[in-house]
């Protein structure tokens, strides 16, 4: 049986999203994994927040491993909803694998300023971690590797993954 590689990230919300998704899918296969691609997924009734999460959550519990992009979102973090996925596919044991668009550190994404404490604050004077990481420690400690492209992060997923 093939490997199953959920596929996470805010390509469903592309405005080619369906072509996008099945470009990672055909990645996938090319690797000799089965790509799960959340507009897919059947849902379990209407659209709706509900259903849409039900069939995410449904098809996480299913893979064998997730490839997640994690490239900056409506501002310097990654998406949200993926932020959650991979919360809950760490949780359940999966690898997590990663690309991004922007791999600089944290620090060096967000504007700040230092304060005479030596850290390095926003424009609301909340801490910017400088971890040296690109993400959040809570994402980045649960990501075997980060690349920054999808097919090197697929790749690397499938080589562990058909093991």
């Amino acid at each position: 049986m093939k490997p199953r590689i959920y596929l996470a990230g805010p390509t469903v919300f592309l405005a080619d999203a369906d072509d996008a998704g099945a470009r990672l899918v055909a990645l996938c296969a090319q690797y000799g994994c089965e790509g799960l691609y959340p507009l897919d997924f059947d849902l379990d009734g209407p659209m709706s927040s509900r259903t849409i999460q039900s069939a995410c959550l449904r098809e996480l519990r299913s893979a064998d491993g997730v490839v997640a992009d994690l490239s900056p979102f409506r501002g310097p973090h990654a998406d949200d909803g993926t932020a959650f996925e991979l919360g809950f596919a760490h949780a359940l044991g999966l690898p997590i694998w990663a690309y991004t668009t922007d791999p600089r550190p944290l620090i060096e994404r967000i504007p700040g300023a230092r304060a005479a404490s030596g850290h390095v604050r926003d424009d609301k004077g909340l801490l910017i971690e400088n971890l040296g990481r690109a993400h959040n420690a809570m994402l980045a400690e649960a990501i075997l590797h980060l690349g920054t492209s999808p097919e090197e992060s697929i790749r690397l997923a499938a080589e562990t993954l058909r093991r």
